[in-house]
């Protein structure tokens, strides 16, 4: 994939799971904002962790701010 997560090779679905680890939403409520399972959506922030090399998901929403594969303010 090209792009921001294609860069530290994630996929756009788990660069899209990390964003919404970065808004602070659970493995449930991101499961129910992509129309997944909740085990998918737990397979994918797994997989994001695994490969971004993340202890915990603040430290998975910490790496992907710092290089800047989501932005700080999405608004924006």
């Amino acid at each position: 994939m090209e792009g921001a997560g294609g860069s530290v090779g994630l996929s756009r679905r788990e660069l899209e799971v990390v964003e919404l680890v970065v808004e602070g939403l659970t493995n449930e409520e991101i499961a129910k904002r992509l129309h997944l399972s909740h085990r998918t959506a737990q397979a994918h922030v797994a997989a994001a962790m695994r490969k971004l090399g993340a202890r915990s998901r603040t430290q998975l929403a910490v790496f992907a701010l710092r290089a800047a594969l989501i932005p700080l303010d999405p608004g924006k």
